[in-house]
């Protein structure tokens, strides 16, 4: 809606062990999921794919890729402990994850907002779920932080620094008894794609 939010990065992580192959395939092994493999030259949307892991995967490789970077082949294993389907922005995080490594292996050149757009393009255009930008912004720059949407193109965000438990405060995650899955269509109403 190009407003301003107050967004935080939780206590909850994704993890993963890397290895640089050499070879031509991407391959994720994430719990509790079925192993990802993919070429990195072959990356178009799939429809069969949307909203797996496999999606994410494609799409935020297609991201870089779009950029001007290269995808190298690599074995990731992955763990997490954000709860999927929860609200609680599992699938940013995954996006994350998977933008920071295949950005190690390419240099380090792109910066965390840059990783989340990519991580987005990969929700939208892959998986299928028309989702903003605040979530995997919270998560590729962690902590507290205050994002202006003003221009959707270029976020202006601002890291917050507080200390809940320094100021007496606690942040409390509350089940709003939704399903999560119902909610794609409420996210289509105010969104539009970056194209």
């Amino acid at each position: 809606q190009h407003g301003c939010v107050l967004a935080a990065a939780i206590d909850r992580t994704a993890r993963a062990r890397v290895r640089p192959t050499g070879e031509g395939v991407v391959r994720v092994f994430s719990r509790g999921y079925a192993p990802v493999e993919l070429a990195p030259d072959d990356l178009s949307p799939r429809q069969e794919e949307r909203n797996t892991t496999a999606a994410l995967v494609r799409g935020v490789a297609a991201g870089f890729v779009r950029r001007g970077y290269g995808v190298r082949g690599f074995d990731a294993y992955i763990v997490s402990d954000v709860l999927p389907g929860s609200g609680l922005s599992s699938s940013a995080a995954f996006e994350v994850l998977i933008g920071t490594v295949i950005n190690a292996l390419s240099g380090g050149a792109l910066s965390p907002a840059e990783i989340a757009r990519i991580g987005q393009y990969a929700e939208n255009e892959y998986f299928g779920k028309p989702s903003g930008l605040m979530d995997q912004t919270a998560s590729a720059v962690g902590g507290i932080v205050a994002i202006d949407f003003a221009d959707p193109g270029a976020p202006v965000i601002t890291p917050v620094e507080f200390d809940f438990a320094e100021c007496g405060y606690a942040l409390c995650i509350i089940d709003s008894g939704a399903d999560h899955a119902e909610l794609t269509e409420e996210y289509a109403d105010y969104f539009e794609p970056e194209k």
